[in-house]
């Protein structure tokens, strides 16, 4: 068997995102090692937080292991969480193939779903990308009715904006910095199992409903809670990572979560 190449090894890591941040832990800068050893793949990661909620880094262990153990070459996944305060049990449960209640099957309620809590915020996610896609596109002097009547197919990212495609008859419009938005949307949609042909309408509830324009805004109020919920607590944990373990960037101050602020 072919051992695992180390870009295909990067790639699926790109595909694990931290829950409550909504952002892959490659960009956020949580991975500090992958070693190869033929088929086997060790990944060593560092959360920001010692006191990170154990539930969220479980579930990031968990997806790494899966999502690398689909690469091919690979035979064997072993994840190691650093910086928590439950790293060890974390460690040794995920390792083990070992579901989270069993994990700590001492202090969690054994009715306790975490699938269910997954869904909550990749619907948490939905909602502040979507929140970010549609007031950039107001922004950029889109009517919300031709927003709203947009299809898949009619948007891609070029460079860091969007390019969108009105009608033969019209120049397509320039959306500035929404590229990574439109990613991250476009991700979340699929975790939600809408769909994401190029004839789907591009916005729609979590639940796959169209959007009316006369109750868009009292959904970008709803919407916009989300954003800035996410948008806040990536940038603080950006902070404490880089404070503690990236002393040559003290003096960085972008953030993945400030894109997020937009007006």
């Amino acid at each position: 068997m072919t051992a695992p190449a180390l870009d295909d090894i990067y790639r699926a890591l790109a595909e694990v995102y931290d829950p409550e941040l909504d952002a892959p832990i490659t960009e956020l800068g949580f991975v500090n090692e992958v070693r190869l050893d033929g088929g086997h793949v060790t990944v060593r990661y560092t959360v920001p937080t010692f006191w990170c909620a154990p539930n969220f880094v479980f579930m990031m262990s968990h997806d790494i292991r899966t999502e690398v153990g689909r690469v091919p070459g690979v035979t064997r996944v072993t994840v190691l969480v650093q910086n928590n305060c439950m790293e060890d049990e974390v460690n040794a449960g995920v390792n083990a193939g070992r579901s989270f209640a069993d994990t700590f099957p001492n202090d969690v309620d054994q009715n306790a779903d975490l699938e269910t809590l997954r869904h909550t915020f990749t619907v948490k996610g939905f909602l502040a990308r979507q929140d970010a896609l549609l007031r950039r596109m107001r922004q950029a002097g889109l009517p919300d009715e031709t927003t709203l009547d947009l299809r898949i197919g009619d948007v891609h990212p070029q460079g860091e904006d969007v390019i969108v495609h009105l009608s033969t008859a019209l120049a397509p419009l320039r959306v500035p910095l929404a590229a990574a938005d439109l990613t991250r949307y476009l991700h979340k949609r699929r975790r939600l199992h809408l769909a994401t042909d190029p004839g789907a309408r591009l916005f729609t509830t979590s639940d796959g409903q169209p959007i009316a324009a006369v109750d868009l805004a009292a959904y970008l109020r709803y919407s916009r809670t989300a954003r800035l919920n996410i948008a806040f607590n990536t940038s603080l944990c950006e902070g404490l990572l880089r404070t503690q373990f990236f002393p040559e960037r003290q003096h960085d101050y972008s953030s993945i979560g400030d894109r997020l602020m937009i007006g």
